[in-house]
């Protein structure tokens, strides 16, 4: 209930004392005014304490997301799923004599975050220069696309990657793999068959075997409790090359399209 602002007792009073009944309105007006600047005063307090601690817990928020982001390798969308871990290590395949047949060699990979890239088109251009294969234009579209992630190579040797490095385009970046190489070249490649990356991230490749050895065994080859045991076949490597180099000069001396041995 509001006072009024002439009440009839304080004006009788007023009166019967010879006082003016017009200052009792007065001052009634300035103490409803100054009630109304209270009530303003503290609804407003309150929204500013309420916008602050929004804004603080906003801001917050956003600084631990940052901070995750920060501490956490990119992984390229669509090629390994969040939190899969990538298997990228291999046993080795030997002959009889304990000769190895195939192993690893750890080789990088090279990718890039467009947007934190300095000098995008100088960058592919120079990309273009030490990779003959690679299209400069279509890479320089892709680093200007606003895309925030572009492989550009899955293997690169230490000459290239050096190259690379010395390029100085902080948007570029390595990821470490594992490839699988076979010192002795083709022999016995019929046999040991072949293998190829399959789940990739920025960080690992998993090599899984595509054909032969490689394929058939694949499990027992990826096995992480058996990565130290080399898998040793009946193969005697010295044997195997003096069949093939017996092939080959056959092959010569008749003109053949092809040879065999059992």
């Amino acid at each position: 209930m509001r006072t009024p602002l002439r009440p009839l007792p304080q004006i009788l009073r007023a009166r019967v004392e010879g006082g003016n009944p017009d200052l009792i309105e007065a001052e009634n007006i300035r103490l409803r005014h100054e009630e109304m600047r209270e009530r303003v005063r503290a609804t407003a307090a309150q929204r500013i304490w309420f916008l602050t601690a929004a804004f603080c817990l906003l801001f917050t928020v956003i600084g631990l997301r940052m901070g995750v982001l920060a501490a956490t390798q990119p992984i390229e969308p669509g090629i390994a799923e969040a939190r899969a871990e990538i298997q990228a290590q291999r046993a080795d395949i030997v002959d009889r004599q304990g000769r190895v047949m195939a192993t690893n060699l750890v080789t990088h990979a090279l990718y890039a975050h467009p947007r934190a890239m300095i000098d995008p088109i100088g960058s592919a251009r120079a990309l273009a220069a030490i990779f003959p294969d690679l299209d400069g234009d279509a890479l320089a579209r892709q680093f200007t696309s606003g895309r925030s992630f572009v492989w550009v190579r899955r293997t690169l040797s230490p000459e290239q990657r050096q190259r690379v490095h010395e390029i100085g385009e902080p948007g570029l970046l390595f990821g470490a793999r594992e490839m699988r190489l076979y010192p002795n070249g083709r022999i016995a490649a019929h046999v040991l068959g072949g293998a190829s990356f399959g789940q990739e991230g920025v960080d690992s490749a998993e090599v899984i075997g595509t054909a032969g050895i490689e394929r058939a065994l694949d499990q027992r080859l990826r096995d992480p409790a058996l990565l130290g045991q080399p898998l040793a076949l009946s193969l005697d490597l010295s044997v195997q090359a003096a069949l093939t180099e017996t092939l080959e000069a056959g092959m010569h001396l008749m003109n053949a399209k092809g040879a065999a041995a059992s």
